[in-house]
């Protein structure tokens, strides 16, 4: 029988992997973006992103392995108040076996698209709350080139797809020991010569105000939604028989954990000599 819109709705946000047969949305416009395969639905006024990663790009790891750590991502981001993400939720595709990501759509239009004249010093202050949280997870898409990952609408500006933070980069490679405890993202991101980078944008943001916003949230906190999150995911995992995804999940969370407690540390230190300017 035909899932009803209002069943979908609540599959979507009830539980923290849902399982949904994508053929029953309806009316499903394909496309294809970075590592992602991308199918957008309408569900009554509500419009949903669902994204799958391209099998095609991983060799040696689960693709949903990605999309798992972009979902945790999302997670820590949600702490922060004064940082726009969207709704995400884990779905399961039962009829390919596959854990993908539901994220509600965003009102605006994509930052750097926008015209070809781009202010960056408006972009760059309306960038301000998030910038050591971008750094903290090395987000290291947050502005590239041509960046769909922010949407502005008038003077709010929402971070979406984080797929490049943590231990994968953008494109679907693992970041390996790049995305270590040292916090390197603390110059690069910050350097503005470097012109396709986040500097570019950054070197107008509001270090203080960014500061502010990063010291919201203890360590403590993170890394009790890390395990919290982590723990409700591997369970799910489970339940739906990807037993050998929940080990290496199991895993990333725990690496996860642990260099992000020495990279709190160190982007600690360098907003607190900000903040006491």
């Amino acid at each position: 029988m035909k899932t009803t819109i209002e069943e979908v709705r609540e599959i979507i946000r009830s539980s923290i992997i849902s399982e949904i047969d994508i053929e029953e949305l309806g009316d499903v416009c394909f496309a294809a973006g970075s590592t992602h395969v991308m199918k957008t639905c309408k569900i009554g006024e509500d419009k949903y992103f669902l994204k799958f990663s391209d099998e095609s790009l991983f060799n040696d790891v689960d693709p949903s392995l990605q999309v798992l750590v972009e979902y945790l991502a999302y997670q820590v981001y949600a702490l922060y108040k004064n940082i726009n993400v969207p709704d995400a939720q884990l779905v399961y595709d039962k009829g390919n076996k596959k854990v993908g990501i539901a994220t509600s759509a965003v009102k605006g239009k994509m930052a750097l698209s926008m015209s070809s004249a781009v202010d960056y010093q408006k972009f760059g202050r309306m960038m301000s709350s998030g910038v050591y949280v971008d750094i903290f997870l090395a987000n290291w898409d947050v502005i590239g080139t041509g960046s769909g990952n922010v949407i502005i609408d008038k003077d709010k500006a929402t971070r979406i797809d984080p797929g490049g933070s943590l231990t994968f980069r953008a494109m679907g490679d693992r970041k390996g020991t790049k995305f270590n405890t040292r916090a390197g993202e603390l110059k690069t991101m910050l350097d503005s010569s470097i012109s396709k980078g986040a500097g570019r944008v950054f070197q107008y943001s509001d270090l203080i105000e960014a500061a502010s916003t990063f010291f919201s949230v203890s360590w403590k906190e993170i890394q009790n939604k890390l395990t919290s999150v982590g723990d409700d995911v591997s369970e799910q995992l489970i339940a739906h028989g990807l037993v050998t995804l929940e080990k290496s999940w199991t895993q990333e969370v725990r690496d996860i954990v642990n260099i992000l407690s020495g990279r709190h540390k160190e982007v600690s230190a360098h907003a607190r000599h900000i903040a006491e300017e």
